[in-house]
Protein backbone atom coordinates (compact mmCIF):
# COMPACT_ATOMS: atom_id res chain seq x y z
CA UNK A 1 0.00 0.00 0.00
CA UNK A 2 2.87 2.38 0.82
CA UNK A 3 4.33 1.82 -2.64
CA UNK A 4 1.01 2.72 -4.27
CA UNK A 5 0.81 5.88 -2.17
CA UNK A 6 4.38 6.84 -3.10
CA UNK A 7 3.64 6.39 -6.81
CA UNK A 8 0.40 8.34 -6.38
CA UNK A 9 2.24 11.20 -4.63
CA UNK A 10 4.98 11.29 -7.27
CA UNK A 11 2.52 11.36 -10.19
CA UNK A 12 0.46 14.07 -8.49
CA UNK A 13 3.36 16.37 -7.64
CA UNK A 14 5.11 16.06 -11.02
CA UNK A 15 1.94 16.99 -12.93
CA UNK A 16 0.80 19.57 -10.37
CA UNK A 17 4.00 21.58 -10.75
CA UNK A 18 3.88 21.57 -14.55
CA UNK A 19 2.77 24.54 -16.65
CA UNK A 20 0.44 22.25 -18.60
CA UNK A 21 -1.59 21.65 -15.44
CA UNK A 22 -2.09 25.38 -14.90
CA UNK A 23 -3.20 25.75 -18.52
CA UNK A 24 -5.63 22.83 -18.23
CA UNK A 25 -6.87 24.21 -14.90
CA UNK A 26 -7.91 27.56 -16.31
CA UNK A 27 -8.82 26.49 -19.86
CA UNK A 28 -12.37 25.27 -19.06
CA UNK A 29 -12.88 28.38 -16.92
CA UNK A 30 -11.84 30.58 -19.85
CA UNK A 31 -14.12 28.54 -22.12
CA UNK A 32 -17.08 29.06 -19.76
CA UNK A 33 -16.37 32.79 -19.45
CA UNK A 34 -16.29 33.22 -23.21
CA UNK A 35 -19.53 31.22 -23.42
CA UNK A 36 -21.30 33.24 -20.74
CA UNK A 37 -20.22 36.73 -21.86
CA UNK A 38 -21.85 36.50 -25.33
CA UNK A 39 -25.05 35.20 -23.71
CA UNK A 40 -25.04 38.10 -21.24
CA UNK A 41 -24.39 40.59 -24.02
CA UNK A 42 -27.13 39.04 -26.12
CA UNK A 43 -29.58 39.27 -23.22
CA UNK A 44 -28.52 42.83 -22.50
CA UNK A 45 -28.28 43.66 -26.17
CA UNK A 46 -30.72 45.67 -28.22
CA UNK A 47 -29.50 49.04 -26.90
CA UNK A 48 -29.44 50.52 -30.40
CA UNK A 49 -32.26 51.87 -32.49
CA UNK A 50 -33.93 49.56 -34.99
CA UNK A 51 -35.45 51.04 -38.12
CA UNK A 52 -38.29 48.94 -39.49
CA UNK A 53 -40.03 49.53 -42.78
CA UNK A 54 -43.65 48.39 -42.98
CA UNK A 55 -45.35 47.49 -46.22
CA UNK A 56 -48.85 48.27 -45.05
CA UNK A 57 -51.89 46.42 -46.36
CA UNK A 58 -53.85 46.53 -43.10
CA UNK A 59 -54.04 50.13 -41.90
CA UNK A 60 -56.23 49.36 -38.87
CA UNK A 61 -53.65 46.88 -37.54
CA UNK A 62 -50.53 48.83 -38.50
CA UNK A 63 -51.52 52.01 -36.67
CA UNK A 64 -52.16 50.09 -33.45
CA UNK A 65 -48.99 48.07 -33.92
CA UNK A 66 -46.95 51.28 -34.14
CA UNK A 67 -48.50 52.54 -30.93
CA UNK A 68 -47.96 49.27 -29.07
CA UNK A 69 -44.35 48.80 -30.18
CA UNK A 70 -43.54 52.39 -29.25
CA UNK A 71 -45.04 52.09 -25.78
CA UNK A 72 -43.59 48.67 -24.99
CA UNK A 73 -39.96 49.06 -26.05
CA UNK A 74 -38.19 52.23 -24.94
CA UNK A 75 -34.72 53.12 -23.74
CA UNK A 76 -34.01 54.48 -20.28
CA UNK A 77 -34.15 58.03 -21.59
CA UNK A 78 -37.67 57.45 -22.96
CA UNK A 79 -36.66 57.30 -26.62
CA UNK A 80 -38.32 54.51 -28.64
CA UNK A 81 -36.25 51.49 -29.64
CA UNK A 82 -38.15 50.91 -32.87
CA UNK A 83 -38.60 53.54 -35.56
CA UNK A 84 -41.30 52.67 -38.06
CA UNK A 85 -41.33 53.82 -41.70
CA UNK A 86 -44.22 53.25 -44.13
CA UNK A 87 -43.71 52.09 -47.71
CA UNK A 88 -46.33 51.75 -50.43
CA UNK A 89 -44.82 48.60 -51.94
CA UNK A 90 -42.23 45.98 -51.22
CA UNK A 91 -39.79 47.08 -53.94
CA UNK A 92 -39.33 50.51 -52.34
CA UNK A 93 -38.78 48.92 -48.94
CA UNK A 94 -36.35 46.40 -50.39
CA UNK A 95 -34.28 49.19 -51.97
CA UNK A 96 -34.15 51.01 -48.63
CA UNK A 97 -33.06 47.80 -46.92
CA UNK A 98 -30.27 47.22 -49.44
CA UNK A 99 -29.10 50.82 -49.03
CA UNK A 100 -29.15 50.31 -45.23
CA UNK A 101 -31.66 53.10 -44.72
CA UNK A 102 -33.71 50.63 -42.68
CA UNK A 103 -32.75 47.48 -40.79
CA UNK A 104 -35.75 45.27 -41.53
CA UNK A 105 -39.02 45.01 -43.43
CA UNK A 106 -42.38 43.81 -42.16
CA UNK A 107 -45.14 42.98 -44.63
CA UNK A 108 -48.54 43.06 -42.93
CA UNK A 109 -51.14 41.63 -45.35
CA UNK A 110 -54.75 42.84 -45.45
CA UNK A 111 -56.02 39.40 -44.41
CA UNK A 112 -53.86 39.05 -41.33
CA UNK A 113 -56.94 38.89 -39.10
CA UNK A 114 -57.93 35.64 -40.80
CA UNK A 115 -54.63 34.14 -41.90
CA UNK A 116 -52.49 35.19 -38.90
CA UNK A 117 -49.53 35.40 -41.28
CA UNK A 118 -47.03 38.17 -41.93
CA UNK A 119 -43.53 38.37 -43.41
CA UNK A 120 -40.21 39.66 -42.13
CA UNK A 121 -37.16 40.54 -44.22
CA UNK A 122 -33.67 41.57 -43.12
CA UNK A 123 -30.09 41.52 -44.34
CA UNK A 124 -29.43 38.95 -41.63
CA UNK A 125 -31.79 36.90 -39.45
CA UNK A 126 -29.21 36.54 -36.66
CA UNK A 127 -30.87 39.09 -34.36
CA UNK A 128 -33.67 36.81 -33.23
CA UNK A 129 -34.42 39.07 -30.25
CA UNK A 130 -35.65 41.80 -32.60
CA UNK A 131 -37.66 39.25 -34.57
CA UNK A 132 -39.22 37.90 -31.39
CA UNK A 133 -40.17 41.36 -30.09
CA UNK A 134 -41.75 42.38 -33.39
CA UNK A 135 -43.59 39.06 -33.73
CA UNK A 136 -44.98 39.14 -30.19
CA UNK A 137 -46.14 42.74 -30.47
CA UNK A 138 -47.86 42.12 -33.80
CA UNK A 139 -49.51 38.97 -32.45
CA UNK A 140 -50.75 40.81 -29.35
CA UNK A 141 -52.09 43.64 -31.52
CA UNK A 142 -54.04 41.21 -33.72
CA UNK A 143 -55.51 39.41 -30.69
CA UNK A 144 -56.71 42.72 -29.17
CA UNK A 145 -58.23 43.74 -32.51
CA UNK A 146 -60.13 40.45 -32.75
CA UNK A 147 -61.54 40.99 -29.27
CA UNK A 148 -62.52 44.55 -30.16
CA UNK A 149 -64.27 43.29 -33.30
CA UNK A 150 -66.33 41.03 -31.05
CA UNK A 151 -67.49 44.03 -29.05
CA UNK A 152 -64.97 43.78 -26.22
CA UNK A 153 -63.64 47.15 -25.03
CA UNK A 154 -59.91 47.74 -25.48
CA UNK A 155 -59.34 48.13 -21.73
CA UNK A 156 -61.24 44.92 -21.08
CA UNK A 157 -59.39 43.16 -23.90
CA UNK A 158 -56.07 44.17 -22.33
CA UNK A 159 -57.25 42.82 -19.00
CA UNK A 160 -58.55 39.57 -20.51
CA UNK A 161 -55.37 38.88 -22.47
CA UNK A 162 -53.04 39.63 -19.56
CA UNK A 163 -50.82 36.64 -18.84
CA UNK A 164 -51.02 34.85 -15.52
CA UNK A 165 -47.91 34.96 -13.35
CA UNK A 166 -47.07 31.79 -11.48
CA UNK A 167 -44.55 31.96 -8.62
CA UNK A 168 -42.69 28.69 -8.14
CA UNK A 169 -41.53 27.09 -4.89
CA UNK A 170 -39.67 23.94 -3.94
CA UNK A 171 -40.72 21.82 -0.98
CA UNK A 172 -37.93 19.83 0.71
CA UNK A 173 -38.31 16.65 2.75
CA UNK A 174 -38.79 18.63 5.96
CA UNK A 175 -41.60 20.63 4.36
CA UNK A 176 -39.61 23.86 4.11
CA UNK A 177 -40.58 26.12 1.23
CA UNK A 178 -37.98 27.90 -0.87
CA UNK A 179 -38.64 30.14 -3.84
CA UNK A 180 -37.82 28.24 -7.00
CA UNK A 181 -35.54 29.19 -9.84
CA UNK A 182 -36.38 27.16 -12.94
CA UNK A 183 -33.20 28.19 -14.72
CA UNK A 184 -30.92 27.01 -11.92
CA UNK A 185 -32.87 23.77 -11.56
CA UNK A 186 -31.65 23.01 -15.09
CA UNK A 187 -28.24 24.69 -15.04
CA UNK A 188 -27.16 23.36 -11.63
CA UNK A 189 -27.10 19.64 -12.56
CA UNK A 190 -25.87 20.52 -16.05
CA UNK A 191 -22.96 22.41 -14.44
CA UNK A 192 -21.97 19.31 -12.44
CA UNK A 193 -22.17 16.97 -15.43
CA UNK A 194 -20.22 19.47 -17.52
CA UNK A 195 -17.46 19.58 -14.89
CA UNK A 196 -17.20 15.80 -14.83
CA UNK A 197 -17.07 15.57 -18.63
CA UNK A 198 -14.38 18.26 -18.82
CA UNK A 199 -12.31 16.51 -16.14
CA UNK A 200 -12.63 13.20 -18.00
CA UNK A 201 -11.57 14.77 -21.31
CA UNK A 202 -8.63 16.80 -20.04
CA UNK A 203 -7.15 14.47 -17.44
CA UNK A 204 -8.12 11.29 -19.28
CA UNK A 205 -5.90 12.28 -22.19
CA UNK A 206 -3.15 13.25 -19.76
CA UNK A 207 -3.34 9.82 -18.15
CA UNK A 208 -3.41 8.08 -21.53
CA UNK A 209 -0.30 9.94 -22.63
CA UNK A 210 1.44 9.16 -19.35
CA UNK A 211 0.75 5.42 -19.61
CA UNK A 212 1.94 5.33 -23.23
CA UNK A 213 5.17 7.03 -22.15
CA UNK A 214 5.64 4.50 -19.37
CA UNK A 215 5.16 1.63 -21.77
CA UNK A 216 7.51 2.94 -24.44
CA UNK A 217 10.14 4.11 -21.95
CA UNK A 218 12.24 1.11 -20.96
CA UNK A 219 12.96 2.75 -17.57
CA UNK A 220 9.67 1.21 -16.47
CA UNK A 221 11.42 -2.16 -16.32
CA UNK A 222 13.58 -0.79 -13.51
CA UNK A 223 10.47 0.39 -11.66
CA UNK A 224 8.90 -3.04 -12.00
CA UNK A 225 11.83 -4.52 -10.14
CA UNK A 226 10.54 -2.83 -6.97
CA UNK A 227 6.77 -2.57 -7.60
CA UNK A 228 4.25 -4.74 -9.40
CA UNK A 229 2.54 -3.66 -12.62
CA UNK A 230 -0.77 -3.47 -10.76
CA UNK A 231 0.70 -1.22 -8.05
CA UNK A 232 2.29 1.03 -10.66
CA UNK A 233 -0.92 1.35 -12.66
CA UNK A 234 -3.08 1.88 -9.55
CA UNK A 235 -0.71 4.55 -8.27
CA UNK A 236 -0.76 6.38 -11.61
CA UNK A 237 -4.57 6.30 -11.80
CA UNK A 238 -4.96 7.53 -8.22
CA UNK A 239 -2.29 10.22 -8.62
CA UNK A 240 -3.62 11.69 -11.84
CA UNK A 241 -7.16 11.11 -10.59
CA UNK A 242 -6.41 13.21 -7.52
CA UNK A 243 -5.13 15.90 -9.86
CA UNK A 244 -8.50 15.84 -11.60
CA UNK A 245 -10.28 16.14 -8.27
CA UNK A 246 -8.29 19.30 -7.53
CA UNK A 247 -9.62 20.77 -10.77
CA UNK A 248 -13.19 19.76 -10.00
CA UNK A 249 -13.02 21.25 -6.50
CA UNK A 250 -11.56 24.44 -7.97
CA UNK A 251 -14.39 24.80 -10.49
CA UNK A 252 -17.01 23.81 -7.92
CA UNK A 253 -15.73 26.40 -5.45
CA UNK A 254 -15.93 29.13 -8.08
CA UNK A 255 -19.48 28.09 -8.96
CA UNK A 256 -20.61 28.04 -5.32
CA UNK A 257 -18.99 31.41 -4.57
CA UNK A 258 -20.60 32.91 -7.67
CA UNK A 259 -23.97 31.52 -6.59
CA UNK A 260 -23.58 32.94 -3.08
CA UNK A 261 -22.69 36.38 -4.44
CA UNK A 262 -25.67 36.32 -6.80
CA UNK A 263 -27.96 34.79 -4.19
CA UNK A 264 -28.47 31.68 -6.33
CA UNK A 265 -28.37 28.15 -4.94
CA UNK A 266 -26.32 26.34 -7.58
CA UNK A 267 -26.10 23.19 -5.46
CA UNK A 268 -27.97 21.89 -2.45
CA UNK A 269 -25.36 21.38 0.22
CA UNK A 270 -27.20 18.39 1.68
CA UNK A 271 -26.79 16.64 -1.69
CA UNK A 272 -23.13 17.57 -2.09
CA UNK A 273 -21.60 14.49 -0.33
CA UNK A 274 -23.45 11.94 -2.47
CA UNK A 275 -22.82 13.96 -5.65
CA UNK A 276 -19.12 14.05 -4.79
CA UNK A 277 -19.10 10.25 -4.44
CA UNK A 278 -20.43 9.96 -7.98
CA UNK A 279 -17.81 12.48 -9.07
CA UNK A 280 -15.03 10.39 -7.56
CA UNK A 281 -16.21 7.01 -8.80
CA UNK A 282 -17.17 8.32 -12.23
CA UNK A 283 -13.87 10.08 -12.73
CA UNK A 284 -11.74 7.12 -11.57
CA UNK A 285 -13.81 4.75 -13.72
CA UNK A 286 -13.06 6.72 -16.88
CA UNK A 287 -9.48 7.28 -15.75
CA UNK A 288 -9.09 3.50 -15.55
CA UNK A 289 -10.51 3.14 -19.07
CA UNK A 290 -8.03 5.68 -20.46
CA UNK A 291 -5.19 3.98 -18.59
CA UNK A 292 -6.23 0.62 -20.06
CA UNK A 293 -6.27 2.10 -23.57
CA UNK A 294 -2.83 3.57 -22.96
CA UNK A 295 -1.40 0.09 -22.39
CA UNK A 296 -2.60 -1.14 -25.79
CA UNK A 297 -0.89 1.45 -28.02
CA UNK A 298 2.67 2.57 -28.63
CA UNK A 299 1.79 6.15 -29.59
CA UNK A 300 -0.98 8.66 -29.00
CA UNK A 301 -1.96 8.88 -32.67
CA UNK A 302 -3.00 5.22 -32.75
CA UNK A 303 -4.97 5.68 -29.53
CA UNK A 304 -7.04 8.62 -30.81
CA UNK A 305 -9.69 6.45 -32.48
CA UNK A 306 -10.34 4.44 -29.33
CA UNK A 307 -10.37 7.64 -27.29
CA UNK A 308 -13.10 9.08 -29.50
CA UNK A 309 -15.40 6.14 -28.68
CA UNK A 310 -14.94 6.70 -24.93
CA UNK A 311 -15.48 10.44 -25.43
CA UNK A 312 -18.78 9.84 -27.22
CA UNK A 313 -19.99 7.66 -24.33
CA UNK A 314 -19.16 10.45 -21.87
CA UNK A 315 -20.89 13.05 -24.06
CA UNK A 316 -24.22 11.19 -24.35
CA UNK A 317 -25.50 12.16 -20.85
CA UNK A 318 -24.35 15.75 -21.38
CA UNK A 319 -26.12 16.10 -24.72
CA UNK A 320 -29.28 14.46 -23.39
CA UNK A 321 -29.14 16.04 -19.93
CA UNK A 322 -32.23 18.23 -20.38
CA UNK A 323 -34.28 15.24 -21.54
CA UNK A 324 -33.11 13.09 -18.64
CA UNK A 325 -33.86 15.88 -16.13
CA UNK A 326 -37.31 16.36 -17.61
CA UNK A 327 -37.94 12.58 -17.54
CA UNK A 328 -36.04 11.31 -14.47
CA UNK A 329 -38.41 8.36 -13.94
CA UNK A 330 -38.56 7.24 -17.58
CA UNK A 331 -37.54 3.63 -18.25
CA UNK A 332 -34.55 4.59 -20.42
CA UNK A 333 -33.30 6.96 -17.71
CA UNK A 334 -33.54 4.27 -15.04
CA UNK A 335 -31.83 1.66 -17.23
CA UNK A 336 -28.92 3.99 -18.09
CA UNK A 337 -28.52 4.72 -14.37
CA UNK A 338 -27.30 1.14 -13.92
CA UNK A 339 -24.89 1.14 -16.87
CA UNK A 340 -21.47 1.98 -15.29
CA UNK A 341 -20.17 4.39 -17.96
CA UNK A 342 -23.44 6.35 -17.69
CA UNK A 343 -24.20 5.81 -13.98
CA UNK A 344 -22.41 8.82 -12.43
CA UNK A 345 -23.83 11.27 -14.97
CA UNK A 346 -27.37 9.90 -14.81
CA UNK A 347 -27.48 9.73 -11.02
CA UNK A 348 -26.23 13.30 -10.67
CA UNK A 349 -29.10 14.42 -12.90
CA UNK A 350 -31.68 12.25 -11.15
CA UNK A 351 -30.64 13.21 -7.61
CA UNK A 352 -30.79 16.89 -8.57
CA UNK A 353 -34.32 16.24 -9.87
CA UNK A 354 -35.21 14.49 -6.57
CA UNK A 355 -36.26 11.40 -8.52
CA UNK A 356 -33.75 8.80 -7.28
CA UNK A 357 -34.92 6.31 -4.67
CA UNK A 358 -32.61 5.55 -1.69
CA UNK A 359 -32.12 1.94 -2.85
CA UNK A 360 -31.12 3.17 -6.33
CA UNK A 361 -28.53 5.49 -4.82
CA UNK A 362 -27.10 2.73 -2.62
CA UNK A 363 -27.08 0.19 -5.46
CA UNK A 364 -25.42 2.51 -7.98
CA UNK A 365 -22.76 3.63 -5.49
CA UNK A 366 -21.83 -0.02 -4.83
CA UNK A 367 -21.92 -0.69 -8.58
CA UNK A 368 -19.52 2.17 -9.29
CA UNK A 369 -17.11 1.19 -6.51
CA UNK A 370 -16.97 -2.39 -7.82
CA UNK A 371 -16.62 -1.13 -11.40
CA UNK A 372 -13.71 1.17 -10.49
CA UNK A 373 -11.95 -1.66 -8.65
CA UNK A 374 -12.54 -4.00 -11.61
CA UNK A 375 -11.25 -1.49 -14.16
CA UNK A 376 -8.12 -0.78 -12.09
CA UNK A 377 -7.43 -4.49 -11.78
CA UNK A 378 -8.02 -4.94 -15.51
CA UNK A 379 -5.66 -2.06 -16.35
CA UNK A 380 -2.94 -3.60 -14.17
CA UNK A 381 -3.25 -7.03 -15.81
CA UNK A 382 -3.15 -5.68 -19.36
CA UNK A 383 -0.29 -3.30 -18.52
CA UNK A 384 1.79 -6.12 -17.06
CA UNK A 385 1.56 -8.21 -20.24
CA UNK A 386 1.70 -5.31 -22.73
CA UNK A 387 5.12 -4.26 -21.41
CA UNK A 388 6.57 -7.41 -22.92
CA UNK A 389 5.33 -6.55 -26.42
CA UNK A 390 7.57 -4.61 -28.82
CA UNK A 391 6.27 -3.20 -32.12
CA UNK A 392 3.20 -5.46 -32.12
CA UNK A 393 -0.38 -4.30 -31.69
CA UNK A 394 -2.46 -6.41 -29.34
CA UNK A 395 -5.47 -8.23 -30.79
CA UNK A 396 -8.78 -8.77 -29.02
CA UNK A 397 -8.20 -12.54 -28.48
CA UNK A 398 -4.82 -11.74 -26.92
CA UNK A 399 -6.34 -9.10 -24.63
CA UNK A 400 -8.99 -11.58 -23.53
CA UNK A 401 -6.28 -14.10 -22.64
CA UNK A 402 -4.44 -11.46 -20.60
CA UNK A 403 -7.61 -10.65 -18.65
CA UNK A 404 -8.24 -14.31 -17.85
CA UNK A 405 -4.64 -14.91 -16.83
Amino acid sequence: MNRILNIMKWEFMVRFRSKMFLISLFMPLIFMVFSIIPAMLMDKGGDSEVKVGIVNHAEHITSKFKKNIGNKYQFDDGKPKYWIFDYENFDEAKTALQEKTIDAIMVIPAGIMDTSKSKYFARSLSNFKVIDELRNTLSHTVILQRMENQGVAVEMAESISKRVRMDTFEVNKEGKLTEGNELMVLLGPFFFVFLLVMAVFINGQLLLRSVIEERTNRMVEILLSTVSARELMTGKILGLGSLGMVQILFYLSIGVIYGMVKGIEIVRFDELPILFIYFLTGYFFFASIYATLGTLFDNEQDAQQSMSIVSIIAMVPLMGSFYFMANPTALVTKILSFVPPMTPFMMILRISSDAAEPWEIAATVVLMIVSVWGMMTLAGKIFRTALLMYGKRATLPEIWRWIRA
